[in-house]
């Protein structure tokens, strides 16, 4: 038995996934990165309330796994 049992991450919705895409749309190849800083505090403090959301749901180490999928 594991010492921490994990719940799976429920699915993004379709609103999720646009404000993600928009994002990396908005700031290129470094999206994850300069997301990630936003979400620690750092500018450009432009994440929004969606993307707070899917912080405080979802975590960094998420993100920092998480494929955008091919449009």
């Amino acid at each position: 038995m594991r010492r921490f049992e994990t719940e799976p991450l429920p699915p993004l919705t379709e609103e999720e996934l646009n404000a993600l895409q928009d994002y990396a749309a908005r700031h290129g190849r470094s999206w994850k990165r300069i997301l990630n800083n936003a979400w620690m505090g750092e500018a450009p403090h432009d994440d929004g309330g969606i993307l707070r959301r899917l912080r405080n749901t979802h975590g960094p180490t998420w993100l920092d796994r998480y494929r955008l999928p091919k449009r």
